[in-house]
């Protein structure tokens, strides 16, 4: 790696926060939540596959212990939880990708079975829940009475 890289790196990281962070990308990621929302299993497993693949092309030939794209799966689907694998990463792209794994993993993977969205969360009917109801609408009543 050449010197002007190694210093080119933390301004690629700077740039990276900024525009993770940024105003303009909150749509994207609003979308980014609704898609997951919508198919928690499909979007996990596609993470999973995609993500090995990423890593096997970034790391075979640089790694030892990526071998095939089945060690690459092994090191991405326990990056997603406790990571027990002993493969380490060892090119920016994977260290980048492990990294993002290991950052967001661990809620994708609490997700993966849980029903696809199709709407509003449903209101339940707990009678906590219930009994705060008609507090609120007592004291809306009690405040129309006294402005009337």
């Amino acid at each position: 790696m050449s010197g002007k890289s190694v210093k080119a790196q933390p301004l690629l990281v700077l740039a990276a926060l900024v525009a993770a962070t940024s105003p303009d990308l909150g749509a994207w990621k609003g979308k980014i939540r609704e898609r997951f929302a919508a198919d928690p299993m499909g979007s996990v497993v596609t993470t999973v596959l995609g993500a090995a693949w990423i890593f096997y092309k970034a790391e075979k030939g640089h790694n030892p212990k990526v071998k095939s794209y089945y060690d690459a799966l092994v090191y991405v689907s326990t990056n997603l939880s406790v990571g027990y694998s002993d493969i380490f990463a060892k090119t920016p792209i994977g260290k980048a990708l492990g990294s993002a794994l290991m950052t967001w993993g661990p809620a994708l993977a609490a997700k993966t079975f849980d029903a696809p969205a199709s709407g509003p969360a449903p209101v339940t009917e707990e009678p906590a829940l219930r009994e705060v109801v008609q507090k609120l609408d007592a004291i809306l009543n009690e405040l129309r009475r006294r402005a009337a």
